[in-house]
């Protein structure tokens, strides 16, 4: 049982608190800090929070009312864990940015678990962003205007003459914010639901001159063209090694068949002690891999199925109609077709780091620009289709995404035969027309 407390005086009122765990923390000046500390007991054992900066006026009754009730919420809660022998535990909410960050990323409902790992890690550097510059913040006295120059202050270079980070400033703002506000939401969090609906409502802009520095510093990125993937195909082969035909055939498929990296190589994701490894998976310590391409996958007549890691849409490729990939598949020893296609000379499938960077060294060696980023393959792929004449529908189909508007603003770059086509028909029309207005006189 927590010890009682000595009653308190306010306003000549003295008050007799049921607050266990509350202790006043005299500050300089003389200000008392009310703040709740966990039982010996409990910090002994590994409890978690150890203390709790409370909110509320204990120059009132209806302060101190409030903060005890919180209180015996808090020493509740202590309480459960250690009756449960120091079972873990949801992370606790005190109100603030930071609480509500642990409470999402803890909780196990919360749908945070059911993130894909590779998305997860984005949410994870959002997350400690946000919680390292406005953690302390309490939700509930927030407002859309400390919202507008939150983004601004991400979006600022982080020293003078750097590059603003604007993409990161609305991951964190626009897009991780309102995620969190959403899950608050769910719980019926105090100020969760006003500050989402402000946030929804909102218009962040960027100042012009901010806009136009990040321009400045933007990295160029070129489209891959055949030249281009022929060339670092060559150059893998002709290096002879496991992991160099790896990088070969890889972006032969990812170039040919305007397929994503990930399509291609897998990704490696923690395992989850709770999910029984599957029979056959490929592990690495605490790690387990989610298949890319396998040489199982190909059919003995060399047609492909495959869907999409990201969106699970599916299509069929006959391989034997891209001449890239053929070539690079030659190279490939029979005894060495089974079980992932890009793989070190170990056999273990490639993290994506070291994919890109013998992909860079590969490159570099055949004489195409560092501008041509392995990620521009898919996009290439889908520029070329265009500029052949090929049907947008068409080109959407083969890149397996359903979104026509998204296929020509992120997959086909400016496309020079279509501006000259559609140029080429408004002067014969003009040509038309002048020699209809000639014959009419």
């Amino acid at each position: 049982m927590p010890r009682a407390r000595q009653p308190i005086a306010v306003d000549g009122v003295t008050i007799a608190l049921d607050a266990p765990g509350l202790k006043l923390l005299r500050r300089p000046g003389g200000r008392l800090e009310p703040r709740w500390v966990a039982s010996d007991d409990a910090r002994r054992r590994g409890y978690r929070p150890r203390t709790v900066r409370l909110h509320g006026d204990i120059g009132a009754v209806s302060g101190l009312q409030e903060i005890a009730a919180r209180c015996r919420v808090l020493w509740a809660e202590m309480e459960a864990w250690l009756a449960e022998d120091g079972a873990p535990r949801r992370a606790l909410y005190d109100g603030t940015l930071a609480s509500l960050i642990a409470l999402y990323q803890t909780d196990a409902d919360s749908p945070y678990r059911a993130v894909r790992p590779n998305t997860r890690r984005g949410y994870d550097d959002w997350c400690r962003t946000l919680a390292r510059k406005f953690g302390a913040r309490r939700i509930d006295r927030l407002h859309g205007t400390d919202l507008r120059r939150w983004y601004l202050a991400i979006a600022a270079p982080p020293a003078p003459g750097g590059t603003p980070r604007l993409r990161l400033a609305s991951a964190c703002v626009r897009s991780m914010l309102m995620i969190l506000l959403s899950y608050g939401v769910e719980l019926h969090l105090p100020g969760c639901l006003a500050l989402a609906q402000a946030l929804e409502r909102m218009t962040l802009r960027v100042p012009q001159a901010l806009l136009d520095a990040w321009h400045a510093a933007k990295p160029a990125r070129t489209a891959m063209t055949y030249e281009h993937a022929a060339a670092i195909v060559a150059a893998g082969l002709a290096r002879g090694t496991r992991r160099h035909r790896s990088i070969s055939l890889g972006v032969a498929l990812q170039f040919e068949l305007t397929l994503a990296q990930i399509d291609v190589i897998g990704t490696w994701e923690p395992l989850d002690r709770a999910v029984p490894v599957p029979a056959g998976a490929v592990t690495a310590g605490r790690s387990l891999w989610r298949p890319g391409l396998c040489w199982e996958d190909f059919s003995p007549g060399m047609v492909l199925d495959i869907a999409r890691h990201k969106t699970g849409v599916a299509a069929a490729f006959d391989l034997s109609a891209y001449p890239l990939v053929m070539a690079a598949i030659a190279a490939v020893p029979d005894t060495e077709r089974h079980g992932p296609v890009a793989i070190d000379d170990a056999g273990r499938p490639f993290r994506r780091r070291h994919y890109v960077t013998l992909y860079g060294e590969l490159a570099a060696a055949a004489g195409v620009p560092a501008s041509v980023w392995n990620m521009s393959a898919r996009h290439g792929g889908a520029t070329e289709a265009r500029e052949a004449g090929c049907a947008i529908e068409d080109v959407a189909d083969h890149l397996q995404k359903t979104d026509l508007e998204g296929t020509r603003r992120d997959y086909v770059a400016g496309n020079l035969a279509t501006t000259r086509r559609v140029a080429a028909a408004r002067v014969a029309k003009r040509k038309t027309g002048v020699e209809r207005h000639g014959q009419a006189k």
